[in-house]
């Protein structure tokens, strides 16, 4: 054990000297962190610029658009006419995201019980601005829509509360669990972080061994080893976990409060999980520096490696909608464990046992990438002895 916290001590004392190492441990996440929590301090959307178009041009057209222009979400920066082209409208006023449109005779159609179509343009090479206006006109339509009805069946004599019951049978009432605020901070924030630190871990171990052979340093980390492959990967190992866990802690005790987050009550139970994930990333580091002595080729193959993390993790895209070597892929990256467990045990704050088979994965990770380092590792230690 004295000889592990020994080459932990040396390692600890050789990142001192490499000022690299700390701008990647110290300076990076600090200002990463605190840089994404700024692009997303707001949460969400407040308003979103829009024009109208009302060629019915009646007092019914005329308070529906007025009652759409009135919520919180929505701002009316432009009344449009018929000769006006809608497409050239996106193109000519960029600000503009969408473009409520009644048609001519809506109130008419409406009255003799036709059945009308409001019209919503949406500028959806951003799909939150499209999401977000066709909800509001839809929850207010369908309001509208519901008391045209409601009159229509009172007018025939049916009473009023028998009238109400046809109309909405089934009452809908949507509750949004564990971020029921749709704030963006809450949703990306976690994903960004937690990722950013799966690289940080594993350009760290990426650097620890070939390092050793590029300095001339390798013989005496083996003579104060005891000769010992497994301990020389047990001091590395402690080194790197120890510097990644003092970094989550810093994302979860000082970025998260910071910037407003909630902490989950699970927080301290979910370290574990936490500690296995940085391990599987250090390891996966550590066996790419054994692998590859050009310390530029194995930094740019973790790079690779570790850049479609996010995007494969299901993080922004479903997995299972993938297509199949995507999917697969996924798998190969701890992230994705990582982010299933992080779901289930840190943000909807289940038991951490529920996250067990995102451990034993992660455990997987570290098993494969030991026996790939010391494998390697044991060669090129022969090798320097002949």
């Amino acid at each position: 054990m004295n000889t592990i916290v020994n080459i932990f001590i040396r390692e600890i004392e050789r990142l001192r000297s490499r000022s690299s190492a700390w701008v990647l441990i110290l300076i990076i996440p600090t200002i990463i962190f605190i840089y994404l929590g700024g692009i997303y301090k707001k949460g969400g959307i407040e308003k979103v610029q829009i024009a109208i178009l009302d060629q019915d041009q009646t007092p019914f057209s005329k308070s529906i658009l007025t009652n759409l222009s009135a919520s919180p979400k929505v701002e009316v920066i432009k009344k449009l006419s018929a000769d006006d082209n809608l497409e050239s409208i996106f193109q000519k006023y960029p600000d503009i995201k969408g473009v409520y449109y009644i048609p001519n005779n809506f109130s008419k159609d409406i009255s003799q019980g036709r059945q009308v179509v409001f019209t919503v343009y949406t500028n959806s090479a951003n799909i939150i601005y499209g999401n977000l206006l066709y909800k509001e006109a839809a929850t207010f339509i369908n309001t509208i829509s519901a008391k045209i009805t409601l009159t229509r069946l009172s007018l025939k004599g049916i009473p009023f509360d028998k009238a109400r019951q046809m109309l909405l049978p089934v009452k809908i009432e949507a509750r949004p669990l564990f971020n029921p605020y749709y704030n963006y901070l809450y949703y990306l924030i976690p994903g960004l972080t937690t990722v950013l630190l799966q690289m940080i871990v594993f350009f760290l171990g990426t650097r620890s061994i070939n390092s050793e052979f590029k300095d001339g340093t390798f013989t005496d980390l083996y003579d104060l080893s005891g000769r010992s492959v497994a301990k020389i990967i047990a001091g590395k190992l402690l080194c790197y976990s120890t510097i990644g866990i003092l970094i989550a802690l810093f994302i979860l005790t000082v970025i998260y409060p910071f910037l407003g987050i909630p902490l989950s009550a699970n927080a301290i139970a979910f370290l574990p999980v936490f500690l296995v994930f940085i391990l599987a990333n250090v390891m996966l580091g550590m066996a790419l520096s054994v692998i590859f002595n050009n310390q530029a080729i194995a930094m740019d193959m973790a790079f690779v490696y570790n850049s479609p993390a996010f995007v494969f993790s299901g993080f922004t895209f479903p997995i299972m909608a993938m297509p199949a070597f995507n999917s697969w892929y996924a798998n190969l990256i701890p992230y994705t464990h990582f982010l299933q467990a992080f779901t289930k045990g840190f943000e909807m704050e289940n038991s951490i046992l529920t996250t067990a088979p995102q451990i034993i994965n992660l455990l997987i990770f570290v098993l494969l990438a030991y026996v790939i380092c010391s494998t390697l590792l044991m060669y090129k230690t022969q090798k320097l002895r002949q």
